[in-house]
């Protein structure tokens, strides 16, 4: 069995249950997020270090507050790299970073349209 990619509860606590405003953070986030996450894929082709750190400090909130653990995790890992060693050997998280981030996408349009 899979485990979910998110973990709403952290939402849910953060508007007082209130759905309506959790809907609306969530289709902000879908809204916004994809473009995020493909500046990671050109920041890291580009070798823009300063940028992708930018994007990585950005990334981490959003991603604390739909509970994605996983994903936190990476952007951590992603961060601390791009300062110790630059763009190069980013390849690798950003690539994990691109993948989980569709899974998380498909996981919250699933939960919109559930309720």
């Amino acid at each position: 069995m899979r485990h979910a990619a998110t973990d709403l509860s952290i939402l849910e606590q953060l508007f007082k249950g209130d759905r309506e405003q959790i809907h609306q953070w969530l289709e902000l986030y879908l809204e916004q997020a994809p473009d995020q996450f493909a500046a990671l894929s050109e920041f890291q082709k580009a070798g823009n270090a300063e940028a992708l750190a930018m994007i990585v400090h950005d990334l981490r909130p959003q991603t604390h507050y739909l509970g994605a653990h996983r994903m936190l995790e990476l952007l951590v890992a992603l961060g601390e790299l791009v300062k110790r060693e630059g763009t190069a050997p980013c390849r690798v998280l950003v690539d994990e970073t691109h993948a989980l981030s569709r899974e998380i996408e498909t996981e919250l349009r699933a939960c919109l349209n559930r309720t």
